[in-house]
């Protein structure tokens, strides 16, 4: 259980220090083309959840995502798997959402996205690490569902 805590905060240092740098290097809409016509460094604020929906909700984006990003941190308490594989998405999931929903959002009223490749929706580290950890319980349920191990004993109420 320890290893996703690590990996939790190994994601939020390096998503709030990506975000200084950008915030504090950049001008607000800034871009800066790393592979022309591909990926650009593109310095937004997104006050809304993934894709900028729900921009300008705030109080109702800020209670939404903190209840989500606390469902998933006691989930991680009551889930006793083992698997590396296993903690290391939900260490993923769970440092990208504290960084983003716990400390951006509330502090600043925002999120700074700064990552743009070719058409996609501008995204952050801690994004991506969400989408990651996500995919990663994803194959992980369907593999134990499909074919996996298959212990009833991994949910502790």
């Amino acid at each position: 259980m320890i290893f996703q805590w690590i990996m939790a905060l190994i994601v939020i240092f390096f998503d709030q220090l990506t975000k200084y740098l950008v915030s504090t290097r950049m001008t607000l809409w800034e871009n800066i083309p790393i592979i022309k016509g591909f990926v650009d460094l593109f310095y937004v604020r997104n006050t809304g959840v993934g894709f900028s929906l729900l921009t300008f909700k705030n109080d109702f984006v800020e209670y939404l995502t903190l209840g989500i990003t606390g469902g998933i941190i006691v989930f991680s308490f009551f889930w006793r798997e083992k698997s590396l594989f296993f903690r290391l998405s939900l260490g993923l999931l769970i440092g990208g959402a504290i960084s983003n929903n716990v400390i951006s959002r509330p502090i600043f009223g925002y999120v700074v996205d700064f990552i743009q490749i070719g058409w996609w929706p501008v995204f952050n580290v801690a994004d991506s690490c969400v989408v990651a950890g996500a995919i990663g319980l994803g194959i992980y349920f369907l593999k134990r569902s499909y074919g996996g191990k298959s212990q009833n004993n991994h949910y502790q109420s």
